[in-house]
């Protein structure tokens, strides 16, 4: 994490919570095993709103179409039958969990919703693991004065980490069973908080 950065991180968090490290995310391309890991619209939060103004609504849509930043249409249960987890595995699937399991709230997490250009981090404290956004411009990578917490999750509640693949996508497998699939950057700051993930070798547990 650079040290701009992770300066303005660690001022914005609570004074009972110490910063241990972190990385950023992105929403993970992963779809071709049929299970998408977008989330719904509804469920990314909305972020940074006194941040773009109009310029950067305009830029925002157009950075969207892009990349394809569309929320999923999925019409999935909010939580899933366990009986399809094993087929799940088997098949290295990006997502498993319902968009209420901690696999689902992690993903909306990661895909906040902006105006503004942003980057969007996981950063370990003593206890948790929360969700850090920080406005970025998007021509510049210059970043902003403000700094917005978002979600935060128990250290204890990730209980595996994963690649999915021989790329930046990876697993984070929570206490109820749920996975999903981000991509991480930079690979060292990522595997300097994690240095047990698994390989893409290694079944999905």
């Amino acid at each position: 994490m650079w040290p701009d950065l992770e300066q303005k991180i660690v001022a914005a968090l609570p004074r009972d919570e110490r910063f241990a490290g972190g990385f950023t995310v992105m929403r993970a391309t992963t779809g071709r095993d049929s299970v998408s890991s977008d989330a719904p619209t509804q469920r990314r939060p909305q972020v940074l709103a006194g941040e773009g103004g109009l310029w950067g609504a305009v830029l925002s849509a157009f950075f969207k179409g892009v990349i394809n930043d569309v929320g999923s249409p999925s019409t999935r249960e909010s939580i899933e039958d366990p009986a399809v987890r094993p087929k799940r595995q088997q098949r290295n699937a990006s997502f498993f969990g319902g968009w209420d399991s901690l696999a689902g709230q992690w993903l909306a997490a990661a895909q906040p919703r902006s105006r503004a250009g942003l980057v969007t981090t996981v950063v370990l404290t003593d206890e948790q693991l929360r969700f850090v956004y920080v406005p970025s411009r998007r021509l510049t990578g210059r970043l902003g004065d403000t700094v917005e917490l978002g979600a935060s999750f128990s250290r204890d509640s990730l209980t595996w980490t994963r690649r999915r693949n021989t790329a930046l996508d990876v697993q984070f497998g929570f206490s109820d069973g749920s996975w999903g699939t981000v991509v991480v950057a930079p690979e060292e700051d990522f595997l300097k908080a994690f240095p047990g993930t698994l390989s893409h070798t290694v079944p999905v547990p």
